[in-house]
């Protein structure tokens, strides 16, 4: 059976990278979310499109990293 990439945390809420995949894919985000913001500064149409990319890339992180706890669960 697979393990998942994310897995409850211990104490509080939420969850926290379980495997190496998620915490490359934590790092990864961070890493992107770091970019964006010293790239596109200012109000732009770019920085706007820029900044909408990096919301829907959380949003992703998110569900992925429910998906992968809840599936750990199982």
């Amino acid at each position: 059976m697979k393990r998942g990439w994310f897995g409850p945390k211990l104490i509080g809420w939420g969850a926290s990278p379980a495997s190496w995949e998620g915490w490359v894919a934590t790092l990864v985000f961070v890493i992107a979310l770091i970019g964006v913001s010293l790239l596109f500064r200012g109000d732009t149409a770019i920085a706007w499109i820029a900044r909408g990319a990096v919301l829907a890339a959380y949003l992703a992180v998110i569900a992925l990293t429910f998906s992968s706890s809840a599936r750990s669960h199982l």
